[in-house]
């Protein structure tokens, strides 16, 4: 899918955070200004047209499959929240898994609706930090914890 061809209809984002108790679930969408809109559609694209795209499919006894079938424009911020839910109790049972947020969204290409979930590991990048000593400054490097990956960055990614 390309992201020209691509509508976005609505997103939402949750942080799950396996450091943390449970995970902090919003109860509105976000707004899908143009800047957030093509980087989410970036990422769309760049895992839907990559070469080592996996096609899978839920059962039809799943019960995502069936939180999936059953969302609609009303209900999509429940529907969000239960899967979120879900997944977190995954990664809690899980260590290996990275916390993360989740951008559930719901958008349309070629006149077919999907629902994508975005998993945007969090990463560790360096930015500085400059003290003002008695004889000058001095500057020294600090972990930063970016929340989101860049456009070009690599996610994990599932497309539901």
């Amino acid at each position: 899918m390309l992201k020209d061809d691509m509508i976005m209809k609505a997103g939402i984002i949750h942080i799950l955070d396996s450091s943390m108790s449970m995970p902090v679930l919003s109860d509105y969408p976000i707004d899908l200004g143009s800047d957030l809109c093509d980087f989410l559609k970036a990422h769309i694209e760049r895992f839907t047209e990559s070469d080592d795209v996996k096609i899978c499919q839920f059962s039809d006894e799943s019960p995502t499959m069936a939180l999936i079938r059953d969302c609609t424009p009303e209900n999509f911020v429940e529907t969000s929240k239960e899967l979120a839910v879900n997944l977190f109790q995954i990664m809690n049972s899980n260590i290996a898994i990275p916390a993360a947020d989740i951008a559930l969204l719901v958008f349309s290409c070629s006149g077919n609706d999907y629902m994508a979930l975005l998993k945007l590991n969090y990463r560790t990048s360096y930015t500085h930090s400059t003290k003002q000593l008695e004889n000058g400054n001095s500057n020294d490097f600090i972990v930063h914890r970016a929340l989101l990956p860049a456009q070009g960055q690599k996610l994990s990614e599932a497309s539901l």
